[in-house]
């Protein structure tokens, strides 16, 4: 589904999972497969991205201190491949987790990076301006929970996307955006008054509608600020498919519409 936004997204999804998952527009109901685009814009950007072929998606975040999986750890669903101490309780557990003060790259280089990247010969770079765990590699004025007013506040390259997408840019990357819908640090999604049992909302939205009022807006003012103050993005990646009509609406017509430039294609990705 063709929306309107200040910069043309494509989403890295529609390559690798047409098969895998059913898309979801913005409008449409669920189709069955594939759905391929008609706006010439859009297929202009397709024509060259999946010529690139060989590219790059960074997550980095709390999780990277310990070495552990993104964000899931926190998660209390019971699969195999949430890896957790069982000794210790999932509030204790979060506690030890959610500590934005263990993150402090002092040695962070992007450049260096993009160098390494660029020898390896790939062509895009995707970076995760947060996980689900809600840690904001970005600069956000949402909240203080993030990269930017930790131990490493006030350091040259303390908005980390920032300086990633810059460096990028400077060797011809086509570059994208990595965002989830689910946010669990967040007391709009994940409020402490109930269990997280699941990676889903833990209240009734129908019960509490100004709380999810208060997500909605959230999520929009963060993703006007990612395409607002970072230039143009190649791709925008929005990952928790299950944050979506009917049950979880976060309004995703008015989020394309923050701006009226050009045209956008997005997908939601499980």
């Amino acid at each position: 589904m063709l929306m309107k936004t200040k910069t043309l997204f494509t989403a890295l999804s529609l390559i690798i999972i047409s098969s895998a998952y059913p898309q979801q527009g913005f409008v449409h109901q669920q189709s069955e497969g594939y759905v391929a685009p008609t706006d010439e814009k859009v297929l202009q950007k397709l024509d060259r991205w999946q010529d690139l072929k060989f590219g790059v998606l960074f997550h980095w975040g709390l999780y990277s201190v310990p070495g552990i999986v993104e964000s899931w750890s926190i998660c209390s669903e019971d699969v195999d491949w949430i890896p957790r101490d069982s000794a210790i309780s999932c509030t204790d557990y979060k506690k030890w987790y959610w500590v934005k003060d263990q993150f402090n790259p002092t040695d962070f280089d992007p450049d260096q990076w993009a160098t390494v990247i660029e020898k390896a010969g790939m062509k895009y770079a995707i970076f995760t301006t947060k996980h689900h765990d809600g840690f904001n590699m970005f600069d956000t004025r949402e909240t203080d929970f993030s990269v930017a007013n930790g131990p490493f506040k006030g350091h040259p390259k303390a908005d980390a996307a920032k300086s990633v997408f810059e460096a990028f840019r400077k060797k011809d990357f086509m570059i994208g955006a990595y965002f989830p819908k689910p946010y669990w640090h967040n007391q709009s999604y994940w409020w402490n008054y109930y269990a997280t049992p699941y990676r889903s909302v833990n209240y009734k939205i129908e019960r509490y509608p100004q709380r999810w009022e208060n997500f909605k807006k959230f999520t929009y003012n963060q993703l006007n600020e990612i395409t607002s103050n970072y230039g143009n993005m190649d791709i925008l990646w929005l990952d928790g498919g299950w944050v979506a009509p009917p049950r979880q609406d976060i309004d995703m017509d008015n989020i394309a519409g923050i701006n009226q430039e050009s045209l956008v294609l997005s997908f939601n990705v499980n």
